[in-house]
């Protein structure tokens, strides 16, 4: 004769899948049954006897009315792991000391007991074997530090791509320089998609104006260049007027909020981040080894009457930013691509978010890159003690990494973009010493794609 005994309770812990609400902790019901013998219970034959179900177990979701960022947790998932495994038993022990009627506090709690090991070695086989699955993503990144002394890249721009004379023009300058590393638009400032996608959202604005081809990127893997898609974020004119409950918006105009020709999404909108994350994730399937977010951050202005889902705060801007790089660095591993993003020189310098969402600190921890735009020409006058600082790119370049450098634990994470514009083919070279001369990678910047030979082997 057997009777079930059923313990049911709803105990409150954190979630350790990656996001958490460090204010809102999450329900987590756990229903535990038992079948044993009314007689004296045997531990070998109960333990195979024991069912438990946990629900919703470490899922902390957004509703969408609530339109509020997920903020990123704890990183440190062992840590997580364990926190959440002791969290159950202290609950669990006392519902079993307080129901005396069976009698089998001790073999229920052994029984429990040993259900709670297998969790936790559960979970931390599954940490493993994301850690491994994680260092075969950096090993295809990482070989080009090691065996060809860092990524030399360039940026291309995705519209003059499809020109088969400049796509000849660049495919010969990488081939017969030291470059190892290509930037290629997949969403424009513009908002066009550059490539042919599937996305529905893309499909639907009329956004997709296809320049290049899967077939077109396999050159970079047939001559083993290292393949990175820029994506422009939270800037799209496209999106903006499509769907301007998604975008910033002017409150004392009432109308969507412009820089010129620029209209920006709003970053705590969640139907504009699931858009952005739908590209890159699909971009990664065609061929790109990472993806770069561009324009990752709000609009620089202080213009006082914009207005956001989320309010305008620096805790919020900050959490906004680093949560959404957190979700897209996940889903693009998952896919087999790492992350960039494309922030200010001027966050390597400035503890402040500068009043755009870009927080050193925060970024570094929710990416796998940043590049710093730290050109010479976009520093005022008197920065680092150069009354005109794009006279010296050198000392500009250097001073700008080595106040990036010292806030940072990985310096591999530090690959800049150097300018390449308005600068001479030595001044180009001097900016690209001063990356070198501090072991790191680095881009090339010209908006337009005209790089020399010289610039870049000083013959």
């Amino acid at each position: 004769m057997y009777k079930t005994l059923t313990i049911s309770s709803v105990v409150m812990i954190l979630a350790f899948s990656g996001y958490v609400s460090e204010a809102t902790p999450s329900k987590v019901s756990i229903s535990i049954e038992i079948d044993f013998p009314e007689e004296k219970i045997e531990k070998d034959t109960s333990l195979e006897k024991l069912e438990v179900e946990i629900l919703e177990k470490g899922k902390f979701e957004i509703k969408e009315e609530e339109k509020t960022a997920v903020i990123a947790g704890e990183l440190n998932e062992q840590i997580l792991i364990t926190s959440h495994v002791k969290s159950y038993k202290p609950t669990i022990s006392l519902l079993i000391e307080n129901d005396q009627k069976y009698g089998l506090l001790v073999d229920t709690k052994y029984l429990l007991d040993r259900y709670f090991d297998l969790l936790k070695k559960e979970e931390e086989a599954k940490l493993e074997e994301q850690r491994i699955e994680k260092q075969k993503l950096f090993w295809q990144h990482d070989r080009y530090i090691e065996y060809q002394n860092g990524i030399r890249g360039i940026y291309i721009n995705g519209y003059l791509y499809g020109n088969n004379s400049f796509k000849e023009q660049i495919h010969s300058l990488v081939l017969s320089t030291d470059l190892n590393a290509v930037v290629i638009d997949i969403k424009s400032d513009n908002g066009h998609v550059l490539y042919e996608t599937n996305v529905e959202e893309a499909i639907n604005i009329n956004s997709i104006r296809v320049k290049y081809t899967k077939t077109d990127l396999s050159f970079y893997e047939k001559n083993d260049i290292y393949l990175i898609g820029r994506l422009v974020a939270f800037q799209d004119p496209l999106f903006a007027k499509k769907h301007p409950d998604s975008a910033v918006w002017d409150k004392k105009n009432n109308e969507l909020y412009k820089q010129g020709k620029q209209y920006f999404l709003d970053p705590s909108d969640l139907r504009a981040r699931k858009y952005i994350l739908d590209l890159a994730l699909d971009a990664c399937k065609i061929g790109f080894n990472e993806i770069q977010l561009d324009y990752i951050r709000y609009p620089d202005s202080q213009y006082r009457y914009m207005e956001f889902d989320l309010e305008s705060t620096v805790e919020n801007r900050t959490l906004t930013i680093q949560s959404f790089l957190y979700d897209a660095q996940q889903k693009l591993h998952s896919e087999g691509c790492l992350l960039s993003a494309d922030i200010f020189g001027y966050v390597l310098t400035n503890r402040a978010d500068g009043g755009i969402g870009q927080n050193l600190e925060a970024v570094i921890t929710s990416v796998d890159f940043i590049s710093p735009m730290v050109y010479p020409s976009h520093y005022s006058r008197g920065s680092f003690g150069y009354e005109y600082p794009n006279s010296h790119p050198y000392g500009v370049v250097t001073s700008a990494l080595e106040d990036g450098l010292e806030r940072m634990d990985d310096k591999r994470q530090l690959r800049p973009y150097l300018q390449s514009f308005w600068h001479t083919d030595e001044e180009i070279r001097e900016g690209i010493r001063a990356a070198e001369d501090k072991n790191l990678s680095w881009i090339l910047w010209n908006s337009i794609s005209n790089y020399s030979y010289e610039s870049l082997t000083g013959d």
